[in-house]
């Protein structure tokens, strides 16, 4: 089983990439195969809406990363997927990738991706509450819906504003960890 960590944080090392990499510690103690992919290492231009992927083509017009990260989401069994809320929204990195999603859907809005793929979804944030979170995590199940992903789970944690913030929260880390491990069932 592939797992891939989509960690959205334009901060190498941020508590949301953190928090990903537990989830991801866990499907590899169970036995998963496991890969962690930073937006902010990756070259990925916003969406252009130049209809291409809807014109007889399967793909999108753009020849930048998001080219490979196609064909990875695609083989990829599980998607954990992990972004900061900055100011009651995800960050911008996030956006820019699932604008591009929108490659993955035929001119129909069926979907190009096999059904069955997991998501997980991981958000962290500095002040709020589950109420900051909730909408974040609504949306990004109805946009991974779209392509047919079944929920995997959700963690969160708020009060994370320095890099090493969620070192201070080992119970998350430890159900961060207990799902990964569950992923492959």
């Amino acid at each position: 089983m592939k797992v891939i960590g989509i960690a959205a944080s334009p901060r190498q090392g941020g508590n949301s990439q953190k928090l990903v990499e537990c989830v991801l510690a866990g499907a590899e103690d169970a036995g998963a195969e496991t890969e962690l992919i930073r937006l902010g290492d990756r070259n990925i231009h916003p969406c252009i809406a130049c209809g291409y992927c809807k014109s007889g083509h399967d793909t999108c017009a753009q020849k930048d990363d998001m080219v490979a990260l196609y064909e990875t989401i695609r083989a990829a069994d599980v998607i954990v997927f992990g972004a900061p809320i900055y100011f009651a929204r995800l960050n911008a990195q996030a956006y820019s990738l699932i604008d591009r999603l929108y490659a993955m859907l035929n001119p129909d809005f069926s979907s190009r991706l096999p059904a069955g793929k997991k998501i997980v979804i991981v958000l962290t944030c500095g002040s709020g509450d589950l109420s900051v979170a909730a909408p974040m995590y609504a949306y990004l199940k109805m946009v991974f819906g779209f392509f047919h992903c079944m929920d995997g789970g959700f963690i969160w944690q708020n009060q994370l504003f320095a890099p090493a913030d969620l070192e201070k929260f080992p119970d998350e880390i430890a159900k961060a960890k207990a799902l990964g491990r569950t992923l492959l069932g």
